[in-house]
This record gives C-alpha cells, sequence and structure tokens, in this order.
C-alpha cells in the first residue's frame, strides 16, 4: 500500500507539469459583424469564408450565406483603432482544483488512518503487546507524513490554479439607431 501510494503521488507530481503546458490557448474562430444585403447584421464568430459560402455562428446556431446575400463583412482586424480594447482577469489553469480537492481528500484519509492506529496502539499497549503497538505506531506516523505531504501538494496545485492572466481583448463597437451609422433590423417570420 506505502509503494502504491508513493509511486501515485510521484506519477501525479510528474504529470502536473504537463497539464500545465497543455493548456495553451487554442485559435478561436475570428469575431465578425455580417451585414447582409436586406440590412440585417449578424454578430458572431465567423467561422469559414469561402468563395463560393459564409459561415457564421451565433450563440449555439450556425448560419450559412452565399456571397451574393452579403453586402460586407467586418473584423475587428479591419475595424482598426475603432475597436474596443476590454482588459479581462482569468484563471487558465482553474482546472488544477480538481488536484486540491484530490490531494485534500488523501490528506485526510492519512489523517484519519494514523489516528486510528495510534488509537489502536494504544489499545495494544495496554493489553501488553509492546511490539505490535510499535509496529502501528511507525504505520502512524508514516500515515501522518504522507497526509502533510498530500496536504502540501493540494496547497501547491491551489497556488498553481489560482495564477490570474490578465487579457486584452477587442471588443466591437455597440450598434445605434444614429444618422449614418448601421442599422438593426428585426424581423419576424410565421
Amino acid at each position: 500500500m506505502k509503494r502504491t501510494m508513493t509511486l501515485l503521488i510521484a506519477l501525479l507530481m510528474g504529470l502536473q507539469p504537463a497539464v500545465l503546458c497543455g493548456q495553451t490557448a487554442s485559435g478561436e474562430p475570428t469575431e465578425a459583424r455580417v451585414y447582409l444585403r436586406d440590412g440585417t447584421v449578424v454578430q458572431g464568430f465567423l467561422l469559414e469564408r469561402a468563395a463560393d459560402l459564409i459561415i457564421v455562428r451565433v450563440g449555439t446556431d450556425v448560419f450559412t450565406f452565399e456571397p451574393e446575400q452579403v453586402q460586407n463583412i467586418v473584423t475587428l482586424e479591419s475595424l482598426g483603432g475603432e475597436a474596443r480594447t476590454e482588459t479581462r482577469l482569468e484563471f487558465p489553469y482553474i482546472s488544477f482544483l480538481g488536484g486540491t480537492a484530490a490531494f485534500g481528500l488523501l490528506s485526510w484519509l492519512q489523517f484519519d488512518r494514523a489516528g486510528d492506529q495510534r488509537d489502536e496502539a494504544d489499545l495494544t499497549e495496554q493489553a501488553g503487546l509492546r511490539e505490535r503497538a510499535e509496529e502501528l505506531r511507525d504505520k502512524a506516523h508514516t500515515a501522518e507524513v504522507l497526509g502533510w505531504s498530500a496536504a502540501v501538494l493540494a496547497a501547491g496545485t491551489l497556488g498553481v490554479a489560482l495564477i490570474p492572466r490578465r487579457t486584452e481583448i477587442r471588443v466591437f463597437p455597440a450598434l445605434s439607431l444614429a444618422h449614418d451609422a448601421p442599422v438593426v433590423q428585426l424581423t419576424c417570420r410565421f
């Protein structure tokens, strides 16, 4: 049991840097506004822009347009200085909280086992079996060391999970109904 627990802890400690490096930001689709010829404005993520098809995702819905339907496509890169920049605070390694919970549980189990073995050692010593009592105290000491090791690992994974990262994102300016501004058209179809 001791070897298994040591191997498990060593394995988890070895995997954590790999998980940390594996959590890189993936390439997101480009945010865009698609202005249709009928005056409708569709704002979402531009998934594909080919010669014969334009695919836009709005929330969970995916819309496809033919190039003849589209008057203009505006992306954040094409806006230049008109796009607002917002700073957001993210916690990219929040998944390490799972390690915090796991190591916290392991620590609690080891301390619980150590307490049980110390109680059993006291009862065994009262029965006159000193050698068995010493063995139980040694096992209790080992369980306490494993408990403290798991507690330190839990604190470490908590520290990694709470590493913040500030990111700046660009956001489209709000649509308005002012003169010379893009018009938002609502349609209701039965």
